[in-house]
């Protein structure tokens, strides 16, 4: 199944060996590229030459920025700013995952408003003194994603960390929408079991909090409840049969649906509490961090909830296979939280903080940074958590 689907500002290929008909859509966005790619894996697999081939061959210069990390910092995407400065580069493409097409955001988004004076992109941050302000300055942005995912292709966001004090919020704009999004199948079928898992609960959580988000709308909830149906049912599958072409395709488009969800009605606390834990611990992916807090955040609002939220937690269940009565009960929402704990189980995410190596003296840290860095999605949540009860909520996860 191939296709093209225009939003407001991004142009979607989807399909099977679709990057090689990038060339002549990124020709007219832009003649030089900076091309931004993670440490190994798209080089190792002949994806950052078969990229660069596509827009040579279209007449697109190619600079090079590779190395990015996994949660990537401030100090990372300042340097590839620099770079696409010094080459005069005029489109940014990001090859990855969900770092990499982050990055390559904002990226964009600095090199763009150099010349109005500014020199790092921690200066767009909602913490920084300046709060400078994203415009239609913002280099044209082409996303290329490789895993299933984060959603990052089809979204305004993007997620730093501070190099000094690990504070990791994120920034938005209209203007990072990327102008041409792909996802390519040869691609997101390369993902290993682990990559698989993370990525995949992304989609999830995704999902989940774009229904529960006081931002939720009609058209995201209906995006988000394929969504949790299609990963519930292809996520275990994609996780033990990689080479399952469907099942990749399906998690592809899962990832796709999430994002947009996403894009007008933005996460909630999960997110909020995750971000600061890779923060602090960038060893520990977006995705994981996710699979530990979710339950407990759950369980949190499906207590203090009132009965709109336990209609949407029940819905959610539902559509993870869990048989609910027409009231909507309590327990039918707590269903939710079951659910979730079983998928945990079934990719191999059933994990506690403690083993990843955070420490206790870090959860106030890490509990402060949810009201602070990530205040956004922390007041997304309809249940007003405290700091106590974040803390608390990080505990049960250690």
């Amino acid at each position: 199944m191939n296709f093209e689907y225009l939003l407001a500002r991004t142009e979607l290929l989807f399909g099977e060996g679709v990057l090689k008909n990038i060339g002549d859509k990124v020709s007219k966005i832009g003649s030089k590229s900076l091309l931004v790619t993670g440490k190994r894996s798209m080089s190792r697999l002949g994806f950052l030459d078969e990229t660069e081939g596509v827009l040579k061959k279209a007449g697109v210069e190619v600079v090079r920025y590779g190395g990015v990390e996994p949660n990537p910092t401030v100090g990372t995407v300042n340097r590839g700013a620099k770079l696409a400065l010094e080459h005069n580069c005029d489109v940014v493409v990001g090859l990855g995952g969900g770092s990499a097409m982050d990055t390559a955001k904002a990226i964009a988004v600095l090199t763009g408003h150099w010349k109005e004076g500014a020199r790092s992109i921690w200066s767009f941050s909602s913490l920084s003194e300046e709060k400078t302000m994203i415009t239609p300055r913002t280099l044209p942005i082409v996303a290329i994603t490789s895993t299933s995912g984060t959603g990052s292709h089809v979204t305004k966001y993007a997620v730093f960390t501070n190099d000094k004090t690990s504070a990791k919020p994120g920034i938005g704009s209209e203007f990072m929408y990327p102008r041409l999004s792909v996802v390519d199948l040869d691609i997101v079928s390369t993902m290993p079991p682990v990559v698989t898992a993370t990525t995949g609960f992304d989609v999830l959580a995704h999902a989940m909090e774009s229904i529960i988000s006081t931002a939720c709308n009609p058209i995201s909830q209906l995006y988000a409840l394929e969504t949790i149906r299609m990963v519930y049912k292809y996520l275990p599958r994609a996780y033990t049969k990689g080479n399952d072409r469907e099942t990749r395709e399906k998690m592809a488009l899962a990832d796709t649906y999430a994002g947009w969800a996403i894009a007008v009605s933005p996460p909630e606390l999960p997110h909020a509490m995750s971000h600061p834990i890779s923060g602090y611990y960038p060893d520990i992916s977006h995705g994981m961090a996710l699979a530990i807090v979710t339950p407990g955040v759950i369980c949190l609002n499906v207590e203090k909830g009132h009965p709109d939220i336990l209609k949407k937690y029940s819905l959610i269940a539902q559509n993870m296979g869990k048989s609910v009565s027409a009231s909507y009960t309590k327990e039918d929402a707590l269903q939710a939280a079951r659910a979730v704990e079983e998928l945990r189980k079934r990719v191999g995410l059933d994990i506690t903080l403690s083993k990843l190596g955070v420490t206790e003296d870090k959860i106030e840290n890490i509990a402060g940074d949810v009201l602070t860095c990530n205040r956004g999605a922390w007041k997304n949540n309809p249940v007003r958590a405290d700091r106590k009860e974040i803390s608390e909520l990080l505990r049960q996860c250690y």
